[in-house]
């Protein structure tokens, strides 16, 4: 299931408006609006992969809330 909550608390803590993730991840400010409040069901791939690395998170934190690290 997909944590769409550690994004934008992640966003927030950061103190990042959404432009500005927008600008560091390349990913369309809407796309990450949309992403944040729940109107884009699947997002693709790649730009939650591109998310995770501009808000340094692992994808497993997002995709794979709670889990503990198997490693």
């Amino acid at each position: 299931m997909l944590e769409i909550k550690t994004i934008r608390e992640k966003r927030l803590e950061k103190k990042w408006s959404q432009t500005y993730l927008s600008q560091l991840s390349g990913v369309p400010q809407p796309t990450i609006s949309q992403i944040e409040n729940g109107t884009r069901q699947y997002p693709t791939f790649e730009n939650m992969k591109k998310i995770a690395e501009a808000l340094d998170l692992r994808l497993e934190d997002i995709f794979l809330p709670g889990q503990k690290d198997m490693n």
